[in-house]
């Protein structure tokens, strides 16, 4: 899908974002929300519950069309709940916690659900550590995502509820101040190693920085939360769920490396000035 008005990024700054395939819906619930009363955080609840049921059947390996029906349902909801709050032009601090918070617990309960479905199946534990590996993995390429996705939003002049070291507990008027302090200290304790992490690894590969073009912003999204979803429920609906863990230690972690890489010799490549 590609970004534009309406979205994070302003129109003429636009990429395609391969990770936001369920924008589409996104924009077709937002116009059917604007005028109800329904809120951008009752949104990031149903995705919360959406994807928790799906890990619930993953871990019973039942249903699991279902369970893969579930994920991408959790990735529209996703994308709506702040499409919402920018449409009624009440971005919110609070919510951009709330909704990183509540990806967490889902992504947690999912590759939990998947180490508990090798175990049970196998019988061997170590589908625990491949799980666990799995998750911390998947984190990490978002966090890289996102690192990129908000410099890219900051150096164009887009959407500014995030920031890439979330270190400010200020939020909008809208905003109450204590709990966007305390989601904020949830954030940091959750989030915050990663991002110093990614911002390392970004600073080793390029120490330079430059702009960051629209070819690079798609390459990036990749590594997106809404393709990983979207690799967990296609594994799912095929019968094949544990093919994702291996997905992830492997084809997305070499591939985020080469991102890397690239921007590393794209780095060495520019003339010092």
């Amino acid at each position: 899908m590609t970004s534009g008005a309406g979205d994070k990024v302003p129109r003429s700054h636009a990429f395609l974002d391969l990770s936001d395939y369920a924008r589409p819906f996104a924009r077709w619930l937002v116009q059917r929300l604007l005028p109800t009363a329904v809120t951008p955080p009752q949104l990031t609840l149903a995705f919360t519950l959406a994807g928790l049921a799906a890990a619930g059947l993953l871990a019973a390996q039942r249903w699991l069309l279902l369970a893969g029906g579930l994920i991408l349902l959790k990735s529209a909801l996703d994308a709506a709940d702040g499409a919402l709050a920018r449409a009624r032009q009440r971005p919110s601090r609070v919510g951009r916690f709330l909704d990183s918070l509540a990806d967490f617990v889902v992504n947690v309960a999912l590759f939990g659900a998947l180490g508990y479905l090798g175990w049970r199946q196998t019988g061997q534990a170590w589908y625990w550590l491949l799980a666990a590996a799995a998750c911390v993995s998947a984190l990490l390429q978002v966090s890289l995502f996102n690192h990129y996705y908000i410099r890219y939003r900051v150096q164009t002049g887009g959407d500014v509820t995030s920031q890439v070291q979330e270190g400010a507990g200020a939020g909008f008027a809208w905003d109450n101040p204590r709990h966007v302090r305390v989601l904020l200290r949830l954030y940091q304790a959750v989030y915050g190693w990663q991002d110093r992490w990614v911002a390392h690894l970004d600073h080793w590969a390029n120490p330079r920085p430059a702009p960051l073009r629209p070819g690079f912003m798609t390459a990036v999204t990749v590594l997106g939360l809404g393709t990983q979803l979207l690799v967990i429920a296609l594994c799912a609906a095929l019968g094949q769920p544990l093919l994702s863990l291996w997905l992830f230690v492997t084809v997305f972690n070499l591939y985020a490396l080469a991102l890397l890489a690239l921007r590393a010799a794209a780095a060495r490549a520019r003339p010092n000035r």
